[in-house]
């Protein structure tokens, strides 16, 4: 198909300029920028066009993947272009209004799909996370963009758009403006974030950066979704109202009331264990890390950058809360913010040095007894050490040249950045003599 993304070039467009062309696709994408425009498509591999107009007559799919505050008038401009039997459809954070507007302006026999990607433009990919989808007039190309999501893993939730306008108020609208108003709070009481994590419990800790990844992302974003969601000035007013009636109750020290409000809320809730569970593992997984690279000092590691995918091999020389420092097999060291890499596991590490690091071979000849068994000494000498690749048997000799009762065995071992004079003493301390 030939799929054009309106706005692709922002960052958001772009994942799935990358995704659709990955899958085979013919892809467009549009901005405003055009050299912006023009870098961003180099580096995916697809088009770039400064006009939307254009784009959307010579595609299969159009995607509006602008800005909220943009959206339905540039769906005005673009959806009358789109050809009939094609599909027209928007990434959008509210879907009431992009909905309707897209209905309006398109043609009668062009299918129209709503659908709002539960996640940021951070990703790398969107597998696990959830999309919503809100069809609006479709036949065959449902299907299509079903088995796309399915093809990429991701979890699809099937809506209308008034029912997500009315959910998202709370998921996103509610959530975001507490955080943010937490974070303001922080400001004007000028409390030193850095030094309050001092005394911080690991609920504290994993508060921060919840409110740090919502508060660093796009003002103009964040705003738009509070705004332009029609439902999020009713969940303001009930947060308001439950926060001054806790003001109170803990103003008047009514133990009574605090307790029941709690207790209230959590049986809303519901399923406290296994909330309680999953936070547990989230704690669990900030902690787990930094004890494991700790425990690493001077050991060799692997470390892969969680949005570049970047791997960097070396032994731990230091760390500290926010920081590692890793020295390389080169000799250069190289410092890693603890919240950007992930530790790989040994087995990674292992296939990394295999296909990265230089390897050494040496043939050890040894006399043995007739008896000995060359195999279990064979596995041994490859489990002597992780920087040992193989050891294999490439002769087993009787001849005059060797005294009765003995054999020689000649053992091909190869590795890397590996002292060989440890397999000697293997060989020896097991009562062979080297040849």
């Amino acid at each position: 198909m030939r799929i054009a993304i309106i706005g692709g070039s922002g960052e958001f467009g772009r994942i799935f300029a990358r995704l659709f062309r990955e899958e085979g696709h013919e892809v467009i994408i549009t901005g405003r920028d055009v050299a912006k425009g023009e870098k961003v498509a180099k580096e995916l591999g697809v088009e770039f066009t400064n006009n939307n107009i254009k784009a959307a007559e010579e595609s299969d799919v159009v995607i509006i993947s602008v800005y909220i505050e943009n959206t339905v008038e540039v769906i005005r401009q673009v959806a009358p272009h789109v050809r009939s039997g094609c599909l027209l459809m928007d990434l959008t954070s509210v879907k009431v209004e992009p909905c309707r507007a897209m209905k309006k302006f398109a043609k009668r026999n062009v299918e129209i799909i709503g659908t709002h990607p539960m996640f940021g433009p951070r990703i790398t990919s969107i597998e696990g996370l959830t999309f919503i989808v809100t069809p609006i007039r479709t036949k065959k190309w449902e299907k299509f963009l079903l088995d796309f999501l399915k093809n990429q893993k991701a979890k699809v939730f099937i809506t209308t758009p008034e029912e997500h306008d009315r959910i998202m108020g709370v998921v996103q609208g509610l959530t975001h403006f507490a955080y943010i108003a937490t974070a303001a709070t922080l400001r004007e009481l000028n409390i030193d974030v850095r030094y309050s994590k001092n005394f911080a419990s690991p609920i504290y800790g994993l508060m921060l950066d919840l409110i740090a990844r919502i508060v660093g992302q796009s003002p103009q974003l964040y705003a738009s979704i509070q705004m332009h969601n029609p439902t999020v000035k009713k969940v303001h007013k009930s947060f308001v109202r439950q926060a001054q009636v806790l003001r109170d109750v803990v103003a008047k020290k009514d133990m009574v009331a605090f307790a029941k409000i709690m207790t209230d809320a959590a049986r809303h809730i519901g399923d406290i264990d296994a909330s309680m569970g999953r936070s547990d593992k989230a704690i669990l997984a900030l902690t787990e890390e930094l004890k494991k690279l700790g425990e690493s000092i001077s050991k060799e590691v692997a470390l892969k950058h969680i949005y570049s995918g970047a791997v960097h091999v070396g032994k731990v020389k230091g760390i500290d809360a926010d920081s590692v420092v890793l020295l390389t097999p080169s000799g250069k060291e190289v410092a890693l913010k603890l919240s950007n890499v992930e530790l790989l596991g040994s087995d990674f590490l292992r296939q990394w040095k295999l296909k990265n690091l230089p390897r050494t071979r040496r043939d050890f000849s040894v006399l043995l007894p007739e008896n000995a068994d060359e195999e279990i000494i064979k596995k041994i000498i490859e489990a002597c050490d992780g920087r040992v690749v193989s050891c294999s048997i490439i002769d087993t000799y009787k001849g005059k040249q060797v005294p009765q009762g003995r054999k020689s065995i000649t053992f091909r071992v190869e590795a890397f950045d590996f002292d060989f004079e440890n397999v000697k003493k293997i060989l020896e301390g097991i009562g062979g003599t080297l040849r």
